[in-house]
């Protein structure tokens, strides 16, 4: 994970070496550990699958199958929220053939899927060097923090990146 963000450009980032039992832990546990000034800094990322996905609008950017999504753990994903700014976004990109609001839709998918998606296993994923190439989508209240802990790409490594670093390299904010 190192050399891919350092050949990827990026200074301010920081690698931990959680103990193993960090999922056992509290946010407020996990937040004394990484030395985050509160829970609002620990995130995550999770990949999502447009099931309502129609090949025929197919995009890489502006209307994939899945996106990886970068969000608070005390924050809940807002699907509606999350298909109107991408269908709006889509719509501002797109002359033609855009996507109709009934083929968004948004969900989680299982751990087998994102392990074979992102090459990570479960609580190890990051949006760096994911398997299959896909959007980044990061949720608006993160760009207020001045930096973010979430997975390293191994489920007892932890990755801190500078926000500002960090949405020059993400495809959206919602």
């Amino acid at each position: 994970m190192q050399t891919f963000l350092q050949q990827a450009g990026y200074k301010n980032f920081q690698l931990f070496h959680a103990p193993n039992n960090y999922f056992d832990l509290t946010l407020e546990q996990r937040r004394d550990l990484l030395q985050a000034p509160s829970i609002d800094y620990l995130c995550k990322t999770i990949i999502l699958e447009n099931s309502a996905y129609d090949e025929k609008y197919q995009h890489p950017i502006y209307y994939p199958k899945y996106i990886s999504v970068v969000i608070q753990y005390v924050s809940k994903i807002q699907s509606e929220k999350l298909v109107k700014y991408y269908r709006n976004f889509q719509n501002s990109k797109v002359q033609e053939n855009k996507a109709p609001r009934s083929k968004f839709h948004f969900r989680l998918v299982n751990d087998g899927l994102s392990n074979e998606l992102s090459g990570y296993d479960h609580n190890a994923i990051t949006p760096f060097n994911l398997k299959v190439e896909m959007p980044v989508i990061v949720s608006d209240k993160i760009k207020q923090l001045e930096y973010i802990w979430f997975g390293g790409g191994h489920t007892d490594v932890k990755l801190r990146i500078n926000t500002d670093e960090f949405k020059e390299f993400a495809d959206i904010t919602y």
